[in-house]
């Protein structure tokens, strides 16, 4: 499943990516794969669970991008919907001490979910003109205050 593109402030080493994501998803390390875009994955494919990072570096305040795929029940199903993730995103960026950016939720096309170490979370409003270079730029901000109500709905 393809979970999330994620952006965020600083480039990150391959073995740290791994680690982040083995410990906030439980994960043993060796059941994460890092590929940098373009490259091709290739070798053994680990068994189920499994994260596939894909690692795309660019120029401007939030120079990696990172494609985030998820094999497995037991990864999808804690993310399945904003506050599940939006728990993952804040024990990533505390775990890597850097602030993300992603684009699931209640919101427009230049806009993103912020999510800082500290836990802090707003949304953010892109340079539409950089968006264009794949540039990140934040123009706006504006406070996140609550979930959604389909988000923050049990099912029964």
């Amino acid at each position: 499943m393809y979970w999330q593109a994620l952006v965020v402030d600083r480039r990150i080493t391959q073995d740290r990516l791994c680690a982040a994501f083995a410990d906030i998803f439980t994960l043993d390390p060796s059941g994460i794969v890092v590929t940098d875009y373009p490259e091709l994955w290739t070798g053994p494919i680990p068994p189920e669970p499994r994260i596939h990072l894909e690692r795309f570096e660019t120029e401007g305040p939030f120079p990696l991008q990172l494609s985030v795929f998820l094999i497995g029940d037991e990864l999808e199903r804690p993310v399945a919907d904003l506050a599940g993730t939006l728990t993952r995103v804040k024990a990533l960026a505390r775990r890597l001490r850097a602030t993300v950016l992603f684009g699931t939720g209640p919101i427009g096309y230049e806009e993103q979910i912020r999510v800082v170490p500290d836990g802090t979370v707003d949304i953010v409003q892109l340079d539409g003109d950089a968006l264009d270079e794949d540039r990140f730029v934040i123009v706006g901000a504006r406070p996140f205050s609550e979930l959604p109500t389909e988000a923050a709905q049990t099912p029964a």
